[in-house]
């Protein structure tokens, strides 16, 4: 067997996507782009703006990030995630930290993503693209790029809109979310985003770099929720400063700061729950979010770096009833400020070709305050504390050994802890509402993830395969509760409010990557993965069900690829079985299983790069079990995939 790339102990855990490997697909956004990898799940709530499901972790107990910088959505249903404030068109590559093994960032309980953006060099070029794909799918953007060594730039415009894609039995997307006729062929979405980047070297061994984005979106339709998105507008301001190759024991120093904001607007005014509003809607929200940060990070020789990093977030929103019956604004998110510092030291070493070692540790400290008014009759009638504060302060730890078995064979193992501090909805949200009340929970501590990854990288000749298992032990873990009232109140009517509490819980599984050449030009590869959560009861709150909620079930990929220097043909076929375990106590539902088959090519002709492809080729109408959304504001339907798409992409770089 051939040996082993010499990487950090910290790479075994990571993996990612190329831009081309994105741009060879039919992805929309990053979270449908990154669902292509093992252990790697979409939670779909439109035509556009999937999150990131990975191994069961999902919303806040997943880091991502846009080049460092942290950019929180404003809607409490993750209308706007962070992966959706990104272009494709800006995007280099997308990294995958796997576990409780990112020491660099905060809040990284199950992993993080890292989506890096392009950056300027010398030279001037112009490269614009174009994807075009059923449904009336359309993404055109243009990239402009030049400068010397001394002063270079990097612009872009992209474009996205599309009509309500069709499931394999024909039906469009809207006919799922109770739209009215009128709005039934509505458009899905419209996406606007512009961006610049200037780099500078004022000095030997030293450059900065500034960098803004705008994205306004608009006519955003999301059947698997109550409402939809008349405008969602998010703005990310960077700066960073470097220096590299100093004399000494410090290699480089880097300064990073940060603002990202977004404003985020969203009614029930396309729906037939509207028609007999007293006004437009008879539902909507309005949600500002806002984030600040800055960091430091030092290199030194032997392969240990040090950072501290410091964050704000402040989160708003009103929710609003336009009903014949209800007219009433309440404060559901109340002005909510979180605030995060911490310090790390990450160590990696390589010793000779026989063994790979790290270890890292951080401290962090955060605090939320409620700087709104919180509704005191909601929080007494379900018995919930009304603490506008609360501060947590908690240390993490991994360490990562990587041994050479034989040459090309390498045995690696992992153990980690790592934490995430609860967010201002789950420690803050107050709603109430026909049916059943929405509260937070502000005596919530945070979440722990102790976990242990083991596997084998295997390469010979060519080809690899790499299985690995790992268990993690949640403690903390933060879950929704159906919590009964435990006193009467004023205006205070339901039984029974959905709200967050902590459990003991467990996630564990197994992923398993190959790749082998069965020729000079071709080549198989694929992959599978799976995931098992579990917790324990909690009878006084009526939880009995054993079942995590939202864990994806067993999943394999395999594909036939043929390639020359200028031209790739592929056939890919995906497996999902069906998912049985769930969570009866929150009206979770089995899913049964599918089979999808795909195929794509492409050109890679000097400056010109083309591909094409045919998604879901049989026009299979299926749902993903992560399709079903729990609350606050779920239509309780299923959303299916889209059913056969067609797509191309062509870029010319002058």
């Amino acid at each position: 067997m051939e040996d082993l790339e010499t990487k950090s102990a910290r790479e075994i855990f990571q993996d990612g996507l190329e831009v081309r490997e994105v741009r060879e697909s039919a992805a929309r956004d990053i979270g449908e782009a990154l669902s292509r990898l093992d252990g790697v799940w979409k939670l779909r709530k439109g035509a556009i703006a999937n999150d990131v499901v990975l191994r069961g972790f999902s919303g806040g107990n997943l880091n991502v990030l846009i080049d460092g910088v942290r950019i929180h959505g404003a809607c409490p249903n993750r209308m706007d995630p962070a992966a959706f404030h990104v272009d494709f068109a800006e995007v280099e590559r997308v990294e995958l930290s796997r576990g409780a093994y990112d020491t660099a960032n905060l809040g990284s309980l199950g992993g993080s993503v890292n989506i890096l953006r392009k950056r300027p060099s010398p030279g001037f070029r112009l490269t614009p693209w174009l994807q075009w794909g059923s449904f009336g799918a359309v993404n055109p953007s243009l990239v402009a790029a030049g400068g010397s060594e001394k002063l270079d730039f990097l612009a872009g415009y992209s474009f996205r809109r599309s009509a309500p894609y069709r499931d394999g039995s024909g039906r469009r997307m809207t006919e799922t979310g109770g739209y009215r006729p009128e709005f039934l062929d509505d458009e899905a979405y419209r996406i606007h985003t512009g961006w610049f980047n200037l780099r500078f070297s004022p000095a030997q061994r030293q450059s900065g770099e500034l960098s803004y984005t705008r994205q306004d979106g608009a006519n955003t339709l999301y059947p698997y929720l109550m409402m939809d998105s008349p405008f969602d507008i998010a703005d990310r301001l960077s700066a960073r400063y470097g220096w590299r190759d100093l004399p000494g024991s410090v290699r480089t120093v880097q300064l990073h700061a940060y603002y990202t904001r977004v404003n985020h607007w969203m009614t029930d005014e396309k729906r037939l729950s509207s028609l007999n509003a007293r006004d437009v809607f008879s539902m909507a929200t309005f949600a500002h979010s806002r984030t600040s940060g800055a960091r430091a990070d030092v290199t030194f020789t032997g392969g240990l770096t040090a950072g501290f990093e410091a964050f704000e977030r402040n989160w708003n929103g009103v929710n609003s009833f336009r009903t014949p019956i209800v007219v009433r604004d309440q404060n559901m998110i109340p002005n909510v400020r979180s605030r995060f510092a911490g310090a790390y030291l990450d160590w990696n070493q390589v010793f000779s070709d026989r063994m790979r070692l790290g270890a890292g540790a951080r401290l962090d400290s955060g605090a939320t305050e409620s700087l709104g008014v919180l509704n005191s009759n909601l929080f007494s009638a379900y018995g919930v504390p009304q603490a506008p504060h609360r501060r947590d302060t908690l240390p993490s730890a991994n360490a990562r050994l990587a041994l050479n078995l034989a040459s090309g064979a390498e045995w690696f193992l992992g153990a980690g802890s790592s934490v995430r501090f609860p967010d201002a909805q789950e420690r803050y949200f107050q709603l109430q509402r026909m049916g059943a009340d929405w509260i937070g929970n502000p005596a919530l501590p945070a979440s722990r993830n102790g976990e242990i990854t083991t596997g084998l990288n295997l390469r010979h000749r060519g080809a690899y395969v790499k299985p690995l298992l790992f268990y993690s032990s949640l403690d903390n873990f933060v879950i929704v509760v159906n919590r009964p009232r435990a006193a009467a109140a004023p205006g205070v009517m339901n039984p029974a409010a959905r709200s967050y509490e902590n459990v003991s819980a467990r996630l564990y599984g197994g992923e398993i990557s190959y790749a082998v050449p069965a020729a000079s030009r071709w080549i198989l590869s694929g992959g599978a993965s799976y995931t098992r959560g579990s917790k324990d009861p909690i009878p006084a709150l009526g939880m009995l069900d054993t079942n995590l909620p939202e864990i994806p079930p067993l999943r394999a990929r395999s594909s036939l690829r043929y390639g020359t220097r200028i031209w790739w043909a592929e056939a890919e076929g995906i497996a999902a079985a069906a998912q049985r375990r769930v969570d009866t106590g929150l009206r979770e539902t089995p899913v049964p299983g599918y089979f999808l088959a795909s195929l794509r090519a492409g050109i890679h002709a000097g400056r010109y790069i083309a591909a094409a492809g045919i998604e879901n080729l049989f026009d299979r109408r299926f749902v993903e079990y992560l399709s079903f959304q729990r609350d606050p504001f779920r239509t309780g339907a299923r959303l299916p995939e889209p059913g056969r798409t067609l797509y191309l992409n062509v870029s010319y770089t002058f």
